[in-house]
């Protein structure tokens, strides 16, 4: 009788337990899909992180005027062969008003790839220790292309007079003279990274196409291990690949859509008569709606519409850059550019939107290689603005991501937002400067909540008093570093706002 009491006492003990355990564990993943923590991973950054400038080459691949606009609005890195190059691109950019302040010279081989430096053009990654370092993946093979299937085999754009594939181990290497002059660390990535078919959100989440899987097999690296290395050395902890979109291309990603932040997705709608109206709207239905964001709800998706700009070709006004509260958008000629322009100020408030042009014979310096390359307008269906630049980003910069609010939320439920902000400067957030900022909509006054800390030195917390039914809620979060870095999130804020409304 006594050994059966003990045993039953023994299961009420580890009934208790077990119970604990689950509600430990049950917390811990709401803190966890309520923060971002890079603990011990590394962190790729995103693109519309702080920037120091963009990475271009000499002879322009892209419009005088973006180069302009380029390097008035934060700096141009210019990608030079040697001295005679820089002393030719010294005197356009002296004719074009450009202030050598505003310049810095990168000497560097150029091979047949040396346009994109998206593709050949190193990462930014912060690793576990907050070291800034610069990742370059491998670019042995110019621009191999392949059918809609993931299983087509590929096929190069570029081969010799015997046939076999052009290689840019040129491009390859560029990056190593690129992260020495400019007094980075370099990370040698053993796999295939081409930039224009990788997008990340900076909080551990990548998006790639699956002709990514094509060319890492092509170079002798499985699906697992392109995964497992995606994850240890990039810190993609998450890795979301989309079918090809494209009846036969390079299939890169920012030709289909845009993350515009961590839970918002920007993807190209084809006029309803296009073959690939379907294959982007199947994209749509059964692949991005199905996914979570790294706050654990499915992504906010819109839509920006395309049309035909030669033929069947699709004008790419996915394949812009956001940089420093701007984005720089192709414009293809077309009626449609001004609905686009129109559709990038409605996704991005607060952000100046510009568009470029890029028709050869309006252009001041037009290489032979350029004109044989585009014919007469210089960006393509495949290969435009986003694919020409890269950032150089800020190794001092302030990270913020905010999991936002419901946009719907009960009257008695708490209104919490949760910010993750990190330090890389290393000099410490200014005390009583990391700050909610929140109003009802329609007032003018902000009022302002001190952030509080919860349970690690990044993770960041403050409630906004509760509110009558049908009001709605405009807030934001800032952030001050020692360093004199001051960010926002909404990036634009208070211009762009994050809102939610009560029932």
């Amino acid at each position: 009788m006594n050994s059966v009491k003990f045993d039953y006492l023994n299961i009420l003990i580890l009934l208790f337990l077990f119970s604990c355990s689950n509600i430990s564990e049950k917390n811990v993943e709401k803190v966890e899909s309520n923060y971002y923590s890079q603990g011990i991973h590394n962190r790729t950054v995103a693109e519309w992180e702080p920037a120091l400038g963009t990475l271009v080459v000499w002879p322009l691949s892209i419009p005088h005027k973006l180069a302009i606009e380029l390097a008035n609005d934060n700096h141009l890195f210019t990608m030079v062969e040697n001295e005679d190059a820089r002393k030719d691109a010294e005197k356009w950019f002296d004719e074009w008003n450009i202030s050598s302040d505003n310049v810095t010279f990168i000497y560097a081989n150029q091979g047949v790839d040396a346009w994109w430096t998206r593709d050949w053009g190193p990462s930014a990654v912060f690793t576990h220790n907050n070291e800034y370092t610069l990742a370059d993946g491998k670019y042995i093979y110019s621009t191999p292309a392949t059918g809609m299937a993931c299983n087509d085999s590929l096929q190069f754009l570029y081969k010799d007079q015997n046939n076999k594939v052009e290689l840019t181990q040129i491009d390859d290497d560029a990056t190593i003279p690129l992260a020495k002059q400019l007094g980075f660390e370099l990370m040698d990535l053993p796999f295939n990274n081409t930039g224009g078919n990788v997008l990340t959100d900076g909080v551990g989440t990548a998006f790639s196409t699956c002709i990514i899987f094509s060319e890492n097999n092509y170079h002798g690296i499985e699906r697992e291990r392109f995964l497992q290395l995606n994850d240890s050395l990039l810190g993609f902890q998450q890795y979301n690949i989309i079918s090809n979109f494209e009846n036969r291309g390079i299939q890169h990603i920012d030709c289909l859509l845009k993350l515009l932040d961590e839970e918002t997705i920007l993807i190209a709608e084809p006029p309803n008569d296009h073959e690939l109206f379907s294959v982007y709207n199947d994209i749509v239905s059964e692949e991005l709606s199905m996914l979570k964001s790294p706050y654990d709800r499915p992504y906010r998706i819109l839509r920006i519409k395309t049309a035909r700009y030669k033929d069947e070709l699709l004008a790419a006004y996915t394949n812009s850059l956001i940089l420093n509260k701007t984005v720089y958008v192709p414009l293809f000629d077309i009626p449609q550019d001004s609905i686009a322009l129109k559709t990038w100020e409605d996704a991005m408030p607060g952000y100046n939107i510009k568009g470029f042009k890029f028709a050869l014979e309006d252009e001041p310096l037009v290489t032979t290689q350029l004109k044989e390359h585009y014919q007469t307008y210089g960006w393509n269906d495949g290969d435009a603005l986003h694919c020409r630049t890269r950032a150089i980003w800020n190794p001092d910069m302030l990270f913020i991501s905010v999991k936002r609010i419901k946009s719907i939320v009960e009257s008695s439920q708490g209104n919490k937002v949760y910010a993750s902000i990190i330090d890389y400067s290393g000099t410490g957030l200014v005390e009583n400067k990391s700050e909610l900022h929140w109003k009802l909509s329609g007032e003018i006054k902000w009022n302002s909540i001190p952030l509080s800390q919860i349970d690690s030195e990044n993770h960041f917390f403050a409630q906004i008093p509760n509110q009558n039914s049908g009001t709605t809620i405009q807030y934001y979060v800032s952030a001050v570093s020692a360093s004199g870095e001051k960010e926002t999130r909404p990036i634009t804020a208070p211009v762009a706002t994050y809102e939610f409304s009560i029932k």
